[in-house]
């Protein structure tokens, strides 16, 4: 199998251990809650509590990818980019980070009206712990843990295809991740942003550095907005805003930050512009395609066909010279070395990951109807 299909090998390997993990951690709340005798509603509250949170981030994420860097005998170095980010890097990319908000926020408010949010409840919950302990929990750890294995280890395995392609397939495998349908479409998105980041900047703090940002504005946001929605329902500042209009809270956070999206698209784009301009001498002279799919190596006034010694042998064909397989009498064929076929960007193993993932999210909806 092709290099570039490794990233899928270990995306299949990893869904699966996630789901066995979650399954693992179900059945055992219940074995304990029942043999220690306390309350399940209490044990599945540890498990998202802050502290769970973590924990489960190192269990789903961490551990998977140690185990199979393990197994497969490779390096840590090779797998995540490290190149040093620079001033002008960190100033736009810290500004998109915030600018982008708007439309993650409206693309989330979009699939809210079709399927529930998790991660607001989860949001409330967390309310009861301290800040600092909700940023660690919500912020810190999914940046570094999440970003090592999407666009730290997956990311370099696609190495061989285009940016544009390793970028969507990516998207594709941090969107299937998060097990929920009503996060699929936002963190499809953002995968694909991040994917591009790293792969102009050769960094993975281009990936770790906005995941934190905008995790940690969200978790800064839902503690205003419960502290202050009290206020907030008194005044009726959103529907006074609409004119007294008979629309849903959701609908008119969609609209809202629509208009917002609108207004900042312009400098989001500018952004962008100026971002890709400025990392352009660091994948200049480097093609992310495989390099092996060029024409074989060419010598002037050389023909394939011709006797040997008749004109000058390439030095790619010369360890074929005096080859022991060869019959006596016979010519040696000089021909260029094989092209290798280029990895297909969607294999059986992509395809069993969507596979698990659509089962997964069947059976969830079946036991939650």
């Amino acid at each position: 199998m092709q290099r570039g299909n490794d990233g899928s090998k270990f995306m299949l390997f990893l869904i699966v251990w996630v789901i066995v993990l979650m399954v693992f951690l179900m059945v055992a709340m219940g074995i304990l809650s029942a043999i220690l005798d306390f309350d399940t509603d209490y044990a599945f509250a540890m498990l998202s509590s802050p502290l769970g949170t973590i924990a489960y981030q190192l269990a789903a994420f961490i551990l998977p990818l140690a185990v199979w860097m393990a197994i497969k005998g490779e390096a840590v170095k090779p797998s995540f980019p490290t190149a040093e980010l620079g001033g002008k890097n960190i100033i736009i990319i810290v500004a998109l980070s915030f600018l982008l908000q708007p439309l993650m926020m409206m693309i989330s408010g979009i699939s809210g009206l079709f399927f529930t949010n998790d991660v607001a409840e989860l949001m409330y919950t967390f309310q009861q712990h301290s800040f600092i302990l909700q940023v660690i929990a919500i912020a810190v750890t999914p940046a570094i843990c999440e970003e090592l294995v999407f666009r730290g280890y997956i990311q370099s395995k696609y190495s061989n295809h285009t940016i544009k392609k390793a970028a969507l397939i990516n998207g594709l495998f941090f969107a299937i991740m998060h097990l929920n349908l009503q996060q699929f479409a936002y963190t499809f998105v953002l995968g694909v942003i991040f994917a591009y980041m790293v792969a102009y900047t050769r960094s993975i703090w281009a990936a770790i550095l906005p995941h934190f940002i905008i995790n940690g504005s969200q978790v800064t946001l839902s503690r205003l907005v419960f502290a202050l929605a009290p206020a907030y329902a008194e005044h009726q500042v959103v529907e006074e805003f609409y004119g007294g209009l008979a629309i849903s809270p959701e609908v008119q956070g969609i609209i809202t930050f629509g208009i917002i999206t609108l207004v900042l698209s312009p400098v989001v784009v500018v952004l962008f512009v100026e971002f890709f301009r400025h990392n352009k001498w660091r994948i200049a002279g480097e093609s992310i395609q495989v390099n092996a799919l060029a024409p074989a190596p060419q010598v002037s006034g050389y023909d394939y066909s011709s006797q040997v010694g008749s004109n000058p042998i390439p030095d790619w064909a010369k360890v074929h010279q005096e080859s022991p397989y060869t019959p006596p009498g016979m010519v040696p064929h000089y021909a260029p070395p094989p092209i290798p076929t280029k990895p297909s960007l969607v294999d059986p193993y992509t395809i069993g990951v969507v596979a698990v993932f659509v089962v997964f999210v069947v059976l969830m909806f079946i036991g939650s109807a």
